[in-house]
């Protein structure tokens, strides 16, 4: 049935069939935002992991007491997360799984997600494992001379710095949001190299656009 002034009813310019006029379609711009993030999670988490395992974990301090004089200090140092446990190393992982990321599509990004959360929850134990036995693990060593700097014998005294672990766990934290992200998103995301170009400039839809003046005359 035709309308009642006679004239057919045309399909506004450029509108896509099966779509209402003016409505755009699924934008992908959100795996793309996603991918973006969590590259920047990973990498802070590594960064922080690294920073916070190569800072002071327990501070050693040797004294003898010395008659009439009283207690005189012949030594300090300290051991690093590193030296407790091999957690630069196991960040430092965490890099290779960007190659991961940007060499997989779809499925196989689950894969990566997976060894990212294992190799985070990894950490974590490592890092809370480490930061608990601290004290006692540089007593022992003091004690057995093998700590450079602190002679076996006389007596000690240890002290534990706080920001070393902290932000090892933090950077493990990050790293298990990344992983989280991947396995929850990751078959979305684009090519690893689209994630950091400018998206393509859309033309602003006009549904209701007439002909252009200037045609038939």
């Amino acid at each position: 049935m035709r309308p009642a002034d006679g004239s057919r009813a045309r399909a506004s310019p450029g509108a896509s069939p099966g779509l209402p006029s003016g409505r755009a379609g699924p934008r992908p711009d959100g795996g793309r935002r996603s991918l973006q993030v969590t590259l920047l999670v990973l990498l802070a988490g590594v960064l922080l992991v690294v920073v916070g395992a190569g800072r002071p974990w327990a501070g050693l301090e040797a004294a003898v007491s010395v008659p009439d004089l009283g207690s005189t200090r012949v030594g300090a140092t300290h051991l690093t997360g590193n030296d407790l446990a091999p957690l630069s190393g196991l960040a430092l992982l965490g890099l290779a799984l960007v190659v991961g990321i940007a060499v997989s599509r779809g499925r196989g990004r689950w894969l990566v997600g997976i060894v990212l959360l294992a190799l985070a929850v990894t950490l974590l134990v490592q890092a809370g494992t480490a930061a608990g036995r601290a004290r006692s693990e540089a007593e022992r060593r003091a004690r057995q001379g093998q700590v450079v700097g602190v002679p076996a014998g006389g007596d000690l005294r240890v002290t534990r710095p706080q920001a070393g672990p902290l932000l090892a766990l933090a950077g493990g934290a990050l790293l298990v949001l990344a992983g989280t992200e991947t396995l929850r998103r990751g078959k979305s995301w684009p090519a690893l190299g689209a994630a950091f170009r400018a998206p393509p400039d859309r033309p602003p839809s006009r549904p209701d656009a007439g002909e252009p003046p200037w045609e038939g005359d």
